[in-house]
């Protein structure tokens, strides 16, 4: 079974979005987009600890544009 992960725009969202498509090109996940944000599934460890690290790498400040929200 795979864990999701849900990143959300909570700044400015052209540059959240520019980061989200960094992102899924440099890990290779794929989103399912919905009103909620942009979902992953993760399927392994590597994955889940790469994920603050890779988005660290595209952007120091991505916080301000994208934050996590927990699947409901």
């Amino acid at each position: 079974m795979a864990d999701q992960v849900i990143l959300q725009t909570v700044g400015d969202a052209e540059r959240a979005e520019r980061i989200l498509d960094e992102f899924e090109q440099r890990t290779g996940l794929r989103a399912d987009v919905g009103d909620e944000g942009r979902i992953y599934d993760i399927h392994d460890d590597e994955h889940r600890t790469r994920i603050v690290q890779t988005l660290t790498d595209i952007d120091d400040h991505w916080t301000d544009h994208l934050g996590f929200k927990l699947p409901g």
